[in-house]
């Protein structure tokens, strides 16, 4: 149990750094749409402009729920006991490898990032990857949820 604590620690440092970058790209994000907006922007142009936005606020709720779940797993014997059997379930593992192996994370991600970068630039390309993202997402937590209900 000494080596998972020693990991939560680890985890925590991370989640703690990956979640004050992303409050800084959102903060930062956030002036950058405010700046870009003009009397003439469209519906459109806010839509694709803060859409990344909107996911970086996403991204940093969900770190912000981890870093509490650390930090309670760290404060308390048996919520840390609770954690290390959830995270070492064989059921749970072979559920997630069957319905969303590593490369859906990898993907995903990629997508967000480049949806990042497509609204920059065009559009047509920012709605087109977030559509992609929706279904694949979608796909992902139905596979998800039919391997959890038949195992």
């Amino acid at each position: 149990m000494i080596e998972f604590r020693s990991t939560i620690k680890n985890r925590l440092i991370l989640l703690t750094i990956c979640t004050v970058l992303s409050v800084a790209l959102v903060y930062i994000g956030a002036l950058l749409t405010q700046q870009a907006e003009t009397a003439s922007s469209t519906f459109a142009d806010g839509f694709v402009k803060g859409f990344p936005l909107g996911l970086f606020s996403g991204f940093v709720a969900v770190m912000v729920f981890l870093i509490v779940r650390c930090i309670r797993a760290l404060g308390s014997d048996e919520y840390l006991k609770k954690l290390y059997i959830t995270e070492n379930d064989e059921r749970k593992t072979m559920i997630r490898q069957s319905a969303m192996g590593k490369s859906f994370f990898f993907t995903a991600g990629s997508l967000v990032v480049g949806i990042t970068v497509a609204s920059f630039f065009d559009n047509t390309i920012t709605l087109t990857l977030a559509a992609v993202l929706t279904v694949h997402v979608l796909t992902g937590a139905i596979l998800k949820l039919y391997y959890f209900l038949k195992y």
